[in-house]
């Protein structure tokens, strides 16, 4: 599948796997500030972008994609998710459970003969809510293809 250069509004970090919660969690509170505050426009749901398949520490990009120009605000800044083709696929479930998702893309990817490249990104296609069960979630998967 083709995917457009897409402009971001992110809160960027380098963070150990097992603090990514805090570290979603700080940065959607900072994404929203900013939002609240007009300093972009959103133009979809919530994304996160991996720079490397994640190790012990991952580098990532917590954000969305936006219409028009972001005004900086404290931790969040501009980015862009580049032009590519990727690999897709559609999580329904608990976000513990991605991990296994994304080994069935790579799996998948392997069979067709693709070669993954080194960014993949997560859309939160729901947005999960106090209450809400957790395998009603679903999650876009796209793995960046080398070309």
């Amino acid at each position: 599948m083709e995917r457009d250069e897409q402009p971001t509004a992110v809160v960027t970090g380098t963070v150990a796997v097992g603090e990514l919660r805090e570290f979603f969690d700080r940065a959607f509170g900072e994404l929203g500030q900013a939002m609240s505050d007009g300093a972009f426009e959103p133009a979809g749901p919530t994304m996160a972008v991996y720079h490397g398949v994640p190790a012990e520490t991952v580098h990532l990009e917590v954000g969305f994609p936006v219409r028009g120009e972001v005004a900086l605000r404290g931790t969040v800044v501009a980015g862009r998710r580049p032009a590519s083709r990727v690999a897709t696929s559609v999580h329904r479930g608990n976000y513990d459970d991605l991990g296994r998702s994304w080994q069935h893309l790579a799996e998948w990817a392997g069979e067709q003969g693709l070669a993954l490249g080194d960014r993949m990104w997560e859309v939160y296609v729901t947005e999960p809510r106090p209450g809400d069960d957790p395998a009603d979630m679903v999650t876009e998967l796209h793995w960046m293809l080398r070309p």
